[in-house]
């Protein structure tokens, strides 16, 4: 029996970063778990936010130095306001897994799942569930 090709290819620059988190947060826009926390970052400018997490990620996959933010800071108001702890962060990284997955596929691929698996569990370790 023949398989398909798989025609996904590895995260391989800025392009590739770019159209992976524009395809994340349009996920998480609709997302019923995820919906609320994603909503802000709309109304508040979804076109300005979307370069700056570019840049996040471009540092961690590609080791730039274009990000000039806080992710845990940032992290830690958006769980004050939305719960983002618990499930809500379980089904961010599962998300963020599946997105890569559909997208992309070899070794910056698996890094970035990687990457967020950590991220997710150091952010975890500090946040309380809601309850």
């Amino acid at each position: 029996m023949t398989r398909p090709t798989d025609h996904r290819r590895d995260i391989a620059g800025r392009p590739d970063v770019d159209r992976l988190v524009r395809s994340f947060y349009e996920r998480a826009l609709v997302d019923p778990m995820l919906a609320a926390a994603f909503e802000t970052l709309a109304t508040v400018g979804l076109d300005e936010h979307l370069p700056v997490v570019g840049d996040f990620w471009e540092q961690i996959l590609f080791r730039t130095t274009r990000y000039r933010g806080d992710f845990a800071l940032v992290h830690e108001a958006l769980n004050r306001q939305h719960g983002l702890a618990g499930e809500k962060l379980a089904r961010w990284l599962d998300l963020w897994c599946e997105t890569v997955d559909t997208e992309f596929a070899g070794p910056d691929a698996e890094r970035a799942k990687t990457k967020a698996i950590a991220m997710a569990g150091a952010l975890g370790r500090t946040w309380t569930p809601a309850t």
